[in-house]
């Protein structure tokens, strides 16, 4: 075997991690593959440049985000290249990734120390990109079905979570590397058991001092159903059908998915029948509805839609006197779905981006609150994969979380299970609960520790009920936020500094200007 052939067989291992971040997500849901996931990726990048790391990291970050990702091809419109530029945007972080492990390496920096906070800064960064956001699939989600692990996150955030996933990983990379003296791993296995120990005792330490009871209805409603009146029609009296049976558990709140109606409150006849099911059973109707309101030229197509503003809100039906409340407008749309980027200063080619209906972000924050004082906060779609924005509205008094979701369009495969697992997380991090309402399902109650109580079955029309536990104190992370993020990238700017001193010194060593 020629020199230039080993090379690339030596590489092949690494490309194990891949198929180990696929199988640690839904549908497959290994999790517990999770925490050796990148050690062939840190073994192989072991001596490499940090450019040719860096290339490594990028053909590994592209095969897993297809893995991870496949389902995306089920979104209509979506086409081959439309995959490899979005896996190539993803793939650029563990390349990232991988380029910064390997110059701390050769700066003589331990990897258990730049490798999760390296990590931490780089999806920190990937959750503040601003239309290039996309915190989907974050190593702390493939957890979601172990609630003592996540219980750190209460402090930490989930980025707590992701950094001692990483810290295990490159511990595990040490030893196979038999760098040090074991150190790294005895430091590992302690944040682990330190970890655990937290988490088993907070699983246990529950006392809340009162219960609410939610219900959560799961139309099954087609895309493009709506399309037409008949449809509408029919859609409508589904939801009525199906929230008769959620009243029968005698819910304090029923909840219906994101776009269960159309054009809301434009439409008087819609809002007197909506009015009238919740007086009915005497329940309030938290209610997830499209919005067109009236406003001078908005739309991307001003010939068609002149005057026109579009929202995705929630609305709360509700039977208590007094004036109504205020929906919430859904504040962070999704890039290329709802709305197309940067629109006023690049023409995206036809070929590539097909234009559509722009929708509007809302721009402020609504808590309903309830005839009992309870007051539910609004998630809307993929809204729940940001932890800030959960944490602003408990700051701002939500005693529960809402998550209205319509993952339909995105096929029926394991995407709603991915989506649902960032939920998990939200819950954990603000100690509330949080209730999924989604469209196909399956739609899901979480009790501020992150155990699901109810989950509906995806794909079939269904209901859900159960009591949620309702607490008063915030937590660590309620209170100061991603300040453990802060930490990590302090941390990455001084290894920066040590990585930029080291590289001068060597020049200087050898003679280099």
């Amino acid at each position: 075997m020629n020199v230039s052939l080993k090379k690339y067989v030596k590489v092949l291992p690494a490309f194990l991690t891949p198929l180990f971040l696929t199988l640690s997500f839904p549908d497959h849901d290994q999790g517990w593959l999770i925490w050796i996931a990148l050690v062939p990726l840190l073994v192989v990048s072991d001596g490499l440049r940090p450019s040719r790391s860096f290339c490594l990291g990028l053909a590994v970050g592209m095969i897993s985000m297809y893995g991870i990702f496949l389902w995306a091809f089920s979104i209509p419109g979506l086409r081959f290249y439309h995959g490899i530029a979005v896996a190539f945007y993803l793939g650029l972080y563990p390349a990232a990734w991988c380029a910064i492990v390997s110059s701390g390496r050769r700066t003589g920096l331990a990897p258990v120390i730049v490798a999760p906070a390296a990590w931490v800064s780089l999806d920190f960064l990937k959750a503040h990109a601003g239309f290039l956001s996309f915190p989907w699939a974050s190593l702390a989600h493939s957890q979601h079905d172990h609630p003592a692990v996540l219980q750190i996150s209460a402090i930490t955030g989930e980025y707590g979570v992701t950094f001692l996933i990483v810290l295990v990983n490159a511990a595990l990379a040490s030893a196979l590397l038999k760098s040090g003296r074991y150190r790294q791993q005895v430091v590992a296995a302690g944040a682990v058991l330190c970890v655990l120990i937290f988490g088993i005792f907070q699983l246990s330490t529950d006392s809340p001092p009162r219960y609410f009871r939610v219900a959560a209805v799961q139309p099954c409603i087609s895309p493009g159903e709506q399309d037409r009146d008949p449809g509408q029609a029919n859609t409508l009296y589904r939801l009525e059908g199906l929230t008769t049976k959620a009243a029968l558990s005698l819910p304090n709140l029923i909840v219906w998915p994101e776009t269960a109606v159309l054009n809301l409150p434009s439409s008087p006849k819609i809002v007197g029948r909506l009015e009238g099911i919740s007086r009915r059973h005497d329940i309030p109707l938290l209610i997830g509805a499209s919005e067109r309101v009236k406003f001078n030229n908005y739309s991307l197509d001003r010939a068609s839609n002149q005057g026109i503003r579009s929202y995705n809100g929630a609305h709360l039906i509700h039977t208590a006197s007094g004036p109504p409340q205020e929906p919430y407008r859904k504040n962070v749309l999704v890039p290329f779905g709802e709305y197309l980027p940067l629109s006023d200063t690049i023409t995206w080619p036809s070929w590539f981006i097909a234009e559509g209906f722009q929708t509007m972000p809302g721009d402020g924050l609504t808590i309903f609150t309830l005839k009992d004082g309870t007051r539910p906060g609004v998630l809307i779609c993929w809204e729940n994969l940001f932890p800030q924005l959960a944490r602003r509205e408990v700051r701002a008094g939500a005693d529960l979380l809402v998550n209205l979701v319509n993952d339909a369009w995105l096929g029926k495969k394991h995407a709603p299970a991915q989506h649902n697992s960032a939920s998990v997380l939200r819950a954990v991090e603000n100690g509330v609960p949080v209730i999924v309402a989604s469209n196909w399902g399956p739609s899901l109650i979480i009790d501020p520790r992150g155990r699901v109580l109810q989950r509906s079955k995806g794909f079939f029309r269904d209901t859900i009920a159960g009591d949620v536990p309702l607490q008063n104190k915030k937590t660590v992370y309620t209170r100061y936020g991603d300040l453990f993020a802060w930490i990590c990238i302090t941390i990455m700017f001084l290894v920066f500094i040590c990585i930029a001193v080291n590289s001068i010194s060597l020049r200087k060593s050898t003679g280099k200007r």
